[in-house]
């Protein structure tokens, strides 16, 4: 990602540079055009990165913001649904390189949606991306799995395999090399053997019938066993009707983990009420 962004920039840069040279005013020397064209590449360099900063940030992704930058100092304009929101945004854009001073005029307006419950960053997509990637070349680098056709979805990961197989051993082969891929937290099975319907998820929920008790068991196991979260005192109740999990983890990844998780151990909707505290 790091790579991809750097090459943007420079582009980005070069044809910047190349459009001040040939606009430059008339009677202006060599030197005092490349003296106002580093300031403009700077201008430029700046106002990307404090746009990529922006875009990488959960709460702020949503909302246009208009950036300009003039000597190291930015201005941001645009509108956010809340107080805390235009805070972040000053304090984001400070810690960026270059840039002297921030000023914000961005306006509050309640009225805006908040972002989107579970919505991923820019960063985030990129990092699913790259998971998928890798765990595609896992598959290419395995000749066991030779014409196979696998596909791969991951979100916050969380891997999903699909495809066709020919043989039981390719469909274990798969999800083993899924699961040990780097990065991978869980493997949701979705691989069908050729001429057969897809294969149903592992037998690890609750039957339908079972009582909340045996539910939050379930659920309890689920959540023992994956090694992001058996470190969290994360507790299960039944309610009336409902079964809800509760306590404390550092992530949001890792509270829609544990309701991901939760959910499919019991075989029923669960209250997620887990706090996210870093």
């Amino acid at each position: 990602m790091r790579r991809l962004f750097a090459l943007l920039v420079l582009l980005v840069l070069a044809g910047v540079g190349l459009y001040y040279w040939k606009s430059r005013p008339a009677g202006e020397t060599p030197q005092q055009a490349l003296s106002a064209l580093g300031g403009k590449l700077r201008g430029a360099k700046t106002a990307g990165e404090v746009k990529a900063a922006l875009e990488l940030n959960r709460n702020l992704e949503p909302y246009s913001i208009d950036v300009d930058v003039a000597d190291g100092v930015v201005a941001l304009r645009g509108e956010v649904p809340r107080e805390d929101f235009k805070a972040e945004a000053t304090r984001l854009v400070a810690a960026v390189p270059g840039v002297r001073d921030v000023r914000n005029e961005l306006t509050v307006n309640p009225a805006l949606p908040p972002p989107p419950e579970g919505g991923r960053t820019l960063g985030e997509n990129f990092d699913d991306k790259a998971l998928e990637a890798k765990v595609k070349l896992a598959f290419s680098l395995n000749k066991g799995l030779d014409g196979t056709k696998l596909s791969v979805r991951a979100y916050r990961r969380e891997v999903t395999v699909g495809g066709a197989v020919e043989t039981p051993e390719q469909h274990q082969l798969a999800l083993k090399l899924a699961g040990e891929t780097t990065d991978v937290l869980t493997v949701n099975d979705e691989i069908a053997l050729r001429g057969q319907a897809a294969a149903p998820p592992a037998p690890a929920a609750a039957s339908p019938a079972a009582a909340p008790g045996d539910r939050a068991q379930a659920i309890r196991r689920a959540l023992a066993a994956n090694r992001s979260l058996a470190a969290y005192d994360i507790q299960v109740r039944p309610e009336a009707n409902r079964l809800i999990v509760s306590g404390r983890v550092k992530t949001a990844a890792e509270k829609d983990l544990a309701g991901l998780l939760a959910r499919d151990a019991a075989g029923v909707p669960v209250d997620n009420a887990l706090e996210v505290r870093p």
